[in-house]
Order: C-alpha cells, then structure tokens, then sequence
C-alpha cells in the first residue's frame, strides 16, 4: 500500500465535508486546485484520474487526491454510486512510500518544560486503499452533523473529528502489513489499557485474545521491551502521574484510580518508577510551576 506522508505539526485542517448518491451517467468534472480531497465510495463504483493516473474506487474504496494536480473522472458511474468527500488543508506531502517501509516504531523527541515549540513528526495517509465501513462511516456522519451546524462551539470537535479519522485510516495502513506478532502486541496493549483498573489475570486475557498468555507476552516483549505486568504498572503509573498533575485527588484515591487499592504498594510502586513519592512528585510540580 502507498502512503502519503506528511509533516505534522500542523495538522491538516478541514475546509468542507459532502455526502451525495451520484445517478448512473454522472462524472466529476476537472479541476486544480489547492486542496486535498479525500473521497470514500460507499455504494456503487467511481472513476476519477490524478494527472493521467486513473483510479477505480468501488465499495469500500478511498483515495486521496493531492493539491496542484489535475483531477477529472475518466468515466461516468454505471451504477447510483454514494460518495462521501472531506477537503482539507496542509503542506504537500514530502513523498510517497510504501507502508511496509514506514518506520512505524521509530521513537520520535518528545517535548520537555525546556522547548518553546514543537518537534517535527510525520503522519501517513494512505494514497488509494480499501476501508472498513462500519470503522470509518462513523466518523464520516458525525462530521457532516457538526459541519451543517458550524458554530464556534462545534468548529473544535469537527477538526478533531477530521484528526479522528485521520488516525484511523493510519491505523489501518499499519495492520494491514504488520506481522501477526506486531497485531498482538497492540491487541495486548488495547486490553491492558481497557483493563488497566481490574485485578490482573493472565487467564482472561488468554480468554479475550484467544492466544496463550506466553505467546502474548512474547510479542508484548518484543516491540515494548515489557511483560504485560510490567507495562500495566507502567499505564498505571502514567496515569498516577497526570493525576498527580492535574487533580487534588489523595494519593490513595489516585491509587484507586489506576486499580491499586493498597496506598502501601501504590506507594512503593510509584516510587520505583519515577524515584519519588506521590506526595514529592507533587511538591516537586507545584514548586516548579
């Protein structure tokens, strides 16, 4: 799969989003112009050209047509063809790649108190693939609803709406080539997160994941370096953190907040992972603010 990749920040921003059912004989017509236009066929078949590339979209079918190129449909649609577009703004892509060769795990700068602006990363968009539906469609109609009552209240959700969707079509081209191992280790990671506050138990994940628990630690281990009972202490001690930051909670409540009812052992784990107390980590934060 080709994907494009972008630089990011900024994120893309949206301009307008259309949903229409085109009749047998109807054809887009040409154009250029500065904008993105990410089209999704969710009925029927569409046939559009990017230069003299040409692209048949059929049921579940998207494509992202690029700014500064000649877009036109090749063909008229044979068949009453719904269609759902999204425009949006951003820099041109720096290039285009195929997701196989993507550096998905390749650690980016994370921002420290010292930066003043943002470090560069990239997002990837995949250039013409097929989508699941029933995972995008949502997206799709919750934008439309807030685009067609645009005011200052809803101008936010919509473009994190747009960012929504954004990662979940990223998300797809990074399944549909990574190896079972790499599929697992995010599975484990979604279920350590869903269960992060519940009593562990290796049993019911090897129950939910239908793999066994030593296989999915294995693949766990070998894109996080973690077991799964090293990486829930670690979701949780994330979590304790921004607590910490950002609430007046007890260090007990915290505790229980991330599934810990015992303020001893929550003590003690906390401190192995940041070398502080949750009580110095918290003086230690109000005294640099």
């Amino acid at each position: 799969m080709k994907c494009l990749e972008l630089i990011i920040p900024p994120l893309p921003q949206l301009v307008t989003i259309g949903h229409s059912f085109w009749s047998p004989g109807q054809q887009h017509f040409e154009r250029l112009f500065d904008v993105y236009d990410l089209l999704f066929v969710c009925k029927g078949s569409l046939y559009m050209a990017e230069d003299d590339q040409p692209y048949e979209l059929t049921e579940g079918s998207m494509l992202v047509l690029e700014p500064g190129r000649r877009h036109v449909g090749h063909r008229p649609c044979e068949e009453t063809t719904e269609i759902y577009w999204v425009h949006f703004v951003h820099p041109s892509p720096i290039r285009e790649i195929d997701s196989d060769s993507i550096p998905w795990s390749f650690p980016y700068a994370k921002g420290t108190d010292l930066d003043l602006s943002p470090h560069r990363q990239m997002m990837y968009l995949p250039k013409f693939t097929e989508f699941q539906i029933p995972d995008i469609e949502p997206y799709l109609q919750r934008m439309l609803k807030l685009h067609r009552s645009l005011s200052a209240s809803s101008s936010l959700p919509l473009q994190a709406e747009l960012a929504g969707l954004l990662a979940e079509l990223q998300a797809a081209a990074r399944k549909q080539f990574a190896p079972r191992s790499r599929q697992l280790c995010d599975k484990v990671i979604a279920y350590l997160r869903e269960h992060m506050t519940q009593p562990f138990n290796a049993a019911h994940m090897e129950q939910t994941l239908h793999f066994h628990f030593d296989y999915l630690a294995r693949c766990l281990k070998t894109y996080t370096g973690m077991s799964p009972l090293q990486y829930r202490h670690d979701l949780q001690m994330k979590t304790a953190r921004a607590l910490l930051d950002n609430t007046a909670l007890s260090v007990a409540e915290v505790g229980q907040r991330v599934g810990i009812e015992s303020v001893n052992y929550f003590i003690r784990l906390f401190r192995r992972h940041a070398g502080v107390t949750p009580g110095q980590y918290r003086n230690r934060r109000i005294g640099r603010a």
